[in-house]
């Protein structure tokens, strides 16, 4: 299994150096700090990428997201794409173009790995890499680097394709995990955001519009994929929709939200998933003590988007001035385990509604927790070991997100 690990550097990145002490100061400081990163900046981002050849050629997924050969069983590439051009029987031999300008890293038989930049990761798998390129060569975005296998050659399984992932770098040529292709690595201006359903973007098409001194379209949101329907199908009765998250009247207006994570997705897909009257996202990172911005209309917090989160973690969300809206809760209570480090962690609580302290039981080494209410817009606070006038918060419903303060780091499984 590949190691995983956030993008390197201090894009859209704010050190928080609060330890959480057990007074009501500390915790409206800590709310006055939650305020102010919004205000990070960033540096500037990439653009998109193209597809892999030349312009003008049409193609398809026909393998998309979490699929049996793209998951993190199969080496961390959950979010590979396999693609095949239009018609397929057109595939086999097409040139293959460099997506970035990089460096070649690594290539064998029938893969290669660019080097961009930023130091990702481009891997396009199926093809036949050029004679001239070895290791340590430069290319440029357009250039030719390989051509597609025929059907049956390069390890394709009888489908003429090219695989193409990008994923984190270990250094020396040794990939990390995948990550999906939003943000700055929108595919054709095209976000493919990632959540955990299985062949996900699955047919969608693109035009490659890939030449030397390329430039990225804007970027727009994917739609969530449609199920494929023939003519019979077409005239066939549909299901009752389900019925929607109905916003609560009393639900406050615009401010901050604590907002529970409750399926693997990217930062970029959650927040395409909430579809709400939000203007940013914020997560934290325990290990470094650290926040992050995401802003979808801010290109310097692109590099964000393609961060992972999964069941039982935690964000920050910021409703729109004038808007009422609080997240649903979750469709029915789930047993997930989470990571703690020692200190502060913003996580949500997956198991059915429970009293504080029965909900919180088996954590290892746990200080206290701290949960917001935007209702009050203030902390409630709960420790085994403060006094009962202290203890405000009462119940966790499902889907709460509160921040868990333990002195050992440990791992938690929540019981439902």
């Amino acid at each position: 299994m590949m190691h995983f690990s956030a993008p390197h550097g201090k894009v859209g990145k704010v050190t928080v150096r609060s330890r959480f002490p057990l007074t009501r100061l500390a915790v409206l400081a800590l709310t006055a700090t939650i305020a102010w990163l919004c205000l990070s900046t960033a540096a500037q981002a990439e653009g998109g990428v193209p597809i892999p050849a030349p312009a003008g050629t049409e193609w398809e997924i026909v393998a998309g997201y979490n699929t049996a050969s793209h998951s993190d069983a199969d080496a961390g590439d959950p979010h590979a794409i396999d693609i095949v051009r239009i018609p397929r029987e057109d595939t086999s031999g097409t040139p293959v173009l460099s997506p970035v300008d990089g460096t070649v890293r690594w290539l064998d038989w029938d893969c290669l790995m660019i080097t961009d930049a930023a130091g990702y990761e481009h891997l396009l798998c199926h093809v036949s890499p050029l004679g001239h390129l070895q290791r340590g060569s430069a290319v440029a975005i357009g250039e030719q680097v390989a051509v597609v296998c025929r059907a049956f050659e390069c390890g394709n399984n009888g489908l003429a394709h090219i695989h193409y992932a990008i994923h984190e770098s270990r250094g020396g040529g040794y990939l990390g995990r995948s990550i999906p292709f939003t943000g700055r690595y929108a595919l054709e201006g095209q976000e493919l955001h990632w959540w955990d359903e299985s062949n996900l973007h699955a047919g969608l098409e693109f035009t490659s519009t890939n030449t030397r001194n390329w430039t990225a379209p804007p970027v727009s949101p994917s739609d969530p994929p449609q199920p494929d329907t023939d003519d019979e199908d077409a005239t066939a009765t549909e299901p009752e929709p389900e019925p929607a998250w109905t916003i609560p009247a009393d639900a406050p207006v615009g401010g901050w939200r604590m907002v529970g994570v409750q399926i693997s997705s990217s930062v970029a897909g959650l927040y395409a998933n909430l579809n709400a009257p939000l203007s940013e996202l914020v997560v934290r990172n325990p290990y470094l003590n650290t926040y992050y911005r995401f802003d979808p209309t801010d290109g310097n917090s692109a590099p964000i988007a393609v961060q992972s989160l999964n069941p039982g973690q935690a964000v920050w969300a910021r409703v729109d001035p004038g808007e009422r809206w609080l997240p649903a809760p979750p469709i029915e209570p789930q047993q997930v385990t989470i990571r703690l480090a020692a200190g502060a962690n913003l996580i949500s609580w997956q198991g059915p509604d429970r009293h504080v302290a029965e909900a919180l039981r088996n954590i290892a080494h746990f200080s206290r927790a701290y949960r917001y209410d935007p209702h009050t817009q203030s902390w409630r606070f709960w420790s085994p070991d403060a006094p009962d006038f202290l203890n405000t918060l009462e119940t966790l419903n499902s889907g709460d997100a509160l921040y868990i303060v333990v002195r050992v780091a440990s791992t938690w499984t929540q019981l439902p």
